[in-house]
Protein backbone atom coordinates (compact mmCIF):
# COMPACT_ATOMS: atom_id res chain seq x y z
CA UNK A 1 0.00 0.00 0.00
CA UNK A 2 2.52 2.40 0.82
CA UNK A 3 4.14 1.80 -2.61
CA UNK A 4 0.78 2.59 -4.61
CA UNK A 5 0.68 6.50 -2.26
CA UNK A 6 4.37 6.19 -3.53
CA UNK A 7 4.25 5.79 -6.90
CA UNK A 8 0.50 7.66 -6.93
CA UNK A 9 2.31 11.00 -5.44
CA UNK A 10 5.10 10.65 -7.82
CA UNK A 11 2.48 10.06 -10.62
CA UNK A 12 0.57 13.14 -9.83
CA UNK A 13 3.85 15.25 -9.34
CA UNK A 14 4.70 13.92 -12.73
CA UNK A 15 1.55 14.93 -14.15
CA UNK A 16 1.43 18.41 -12.45
CA UNK A 17 5.12 19.36 -13.59
CA UNK A 18 4.26 18.38 -17.35
CA UNK A 19 1.01 20.32 -17.14
CA UNK A 20 2.80 23.79 -15.69
CA UNK A 21 5.77 23.09 -18.29
CA UNK A 22 2.94 22.63 -20.99
CA UNK A 23 0.27 25.03 -20.37
CA UNK A 24 2.36 28.13 -19.76
CA UNK A 25 -0.05 30.81 -20.96
CA UNK A 26 1.59 32.95 -23.80
CA UNK A 27 2.94 36.25 -23.27
CA UNK A 28 -0.01 39.26 -23.31
CA UNK A 29 0.29 40.63 -26.87
CA UNK A 30 2.12 44.35 -26.35
CA UNK A 31 -0.06 47.50 -26.23
CA UNK A 32 -0.06 50.12 -28.58
CA UNK A 33 1.86 52.71 -26.42
CA UNK A 34 4.40 50.14 -25.59
CA UNK A 35 5.26 49.92 -28.95
CA UNK A 36 4.87 53.33 -29.76
CA UNK A 37 7.56 53.75 -27.37
CA UNK A 38 9.90 51.48 -28.50
CA UNK A 39 10.64 51.53 -32.40
CA UNK A 40 12.93 48.29 -32.27
CA UNK A 41 10.18 45.86 -30.66
CA UNK A 42 7.35 47.84 -33.24
CA UNK A 43 9.61 47.88 -36.59
CA UNK A 44 9.81 43.72 -35.25
CA UNK A 45 6.38 43.23 -35.20
CA UNK A 46 5.44 44.97 -38.34
CA UNK A 47 8.04 42.89 -40.43
CA UNK A 48 6.68 39.80 -38.68
CA UNK A 49 3.36 40.54 -39.36
CA UNK A 50 3.95 41.34 -42.74
CA UNK A 51 5.28 37.96 -43.47
CA UNK A 52 2.57 36.19 -41.70
CA UNK A 53 -0.82 34.75 -43.11
CA UNK A 54 -3.32 35.20 -40.66
CA UNK A 55 -1.84 38.87 -39.20
CA UNK A 56 -5.01 39.94 -39.70
CA UNK A 57 -6.90 38.48 -36.89
CA UNK A 58 -3.70 38.88 -34.74
CA UNK A 59 -3.87 41.47 -32.26
CA UNK A 60 -0.41 42.20 -31.27
CA UNK A 61 -0.03 43.28 -35.77
CA UNK A 62 -3.37 45.62 -35.37
CA UNK A 63 -1.68 47.25 -32.14
CA UNK A 64 1.40 47.72 -34.39
CA UNK A 65 -0.75 49.23 -37.31
CA UNK A 66 -2.50 51.31 -34.66
CA UNK A 67 1.29 52.51 -33.06
CA UNK A 68 2.92 53.28 -36.53
CA UNK A 69 -0.42 55.60 -37.45
CA UNK A 70 0.04 57.11 -34.31
CA UNK A 71 3.98 57.36 -34.49
CA UNK A 72 3.12 58.74 -38.03
CA UNK A 73 0.40 61.36 -36.90
CA UNK A 74 2.94 62.94 -34.27
CA UNK A 75 5.55 63.12 -37.12
CA UNK A 76 3.23 65.23 -39.19
CA UNK A 77 1.79 67.55 -36.58
CA UNK A 78 5.71 68.28 -35.29
CA UNK A 79 6.79 69.08 -38.89
CA UNK A 80 3.71 71.20 -39.66
CA UNK A 81 4.31 73.28 -36.70
CA UNK A 82 8.09 73.50 -37.87
CA UNK A 83 6.85 74.60 -40.94
CA UNK A 84 4.82 77.13 -39.44
CA UNK A 85 7.71 78.49 -37.26
CA UNK A 86 9.88 78.60 -40.40
CA UNK A 87 6.79 80.46 -42.53
CA UNK A 88 6.48 82.95 -39.51
CA UNK A 89 10.63 83.77 -39.38
CA UNK A 90 10.18 83.83 -42.86
CA UNK A 91 7.46 86.60 -43.19
CA UNK A 92 9.09 88.44 -40.38
CA UNK A 93 11.97 88.74 -42.61
CA UNK A 94 10.23 90.14 -45.62
CA UNK A 95 8.56 92.76 -43.47
CA UNK A 96 12.20 94.01 -42.02
CA UNK A 97 13.67 93.98 -45.19
CA UNK A 98 10.36 95.62 -46.88
CA UNK A 99 10.43 98.36 -44.52
CA UNK A 100 13.98 99.13 -44.49
CA UNK A 101 13.43 99.55 -48.74
CA UNK A 102 10.70 102.02 -47.76
CA UNK A 103 12.89 104.05 -45.08
CA UNK A 104 15.79 103.90 -48.11
CA UNK A 105 13.42 105.45 -50.89
CA UNK A 106 11.99 108.22 -48.24
CA UNK A 107 15.81 109.26 -47.45
CA UNK A 108 16.53 109.07 -50.91
CA UNK A 109 13.82 111.18 -51.92
CA UNK A 110 13.08 108.55 -55.01
CA UNK A 111 9.20 109.08 -56.46
CA UNK A 112 7.05 105.86 -56.14
CA UNK A 113 3.79 106.07 -57.62
CA UNK A 114 2.03 103.04 -56.02
CA UNK A 115 2.70 104.76 -52.31
CA UNK A 116 2.16 108.17 -53.96
CA UNK A 117 -1.48 109.85 -52.67
CA UNK A 118 -3.81 110.20 -55.61
CA UNK A 119 -5.16 113.41 -56.44
CA UNK A 120 -8.94 113.57 -57.44
CA UNK A 121 -8.58 117.64 -58.55
CA UNK A 122 -9.15 118.19 -62.50
CA UNK A 123 -5.89 119.01 -64.12
CA UNK A 124 -5.58 123.40 -64.89
CA UNK A 125 -6.23 123.90 -68.70
CA UNK A 126 -4.04 124.83 -70.79
CA UNK A 127 -3.30 128.67 -71.38
CA UNK A 128 -4.95 129.89 -74.74
CA UNK A 129 -2.65 131.36 -77.20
Amino acid sequence: MRSRARASAIGAAAVTALLAACGAPPPPPHSVGDLAEDPELLQGIVARCATEAHASADVECSNARLAVERLAAEEDARRSSERGAAFERQREQRRERDEQKRRAAEQTGQFDPYSSPVSADKPAEAPKP
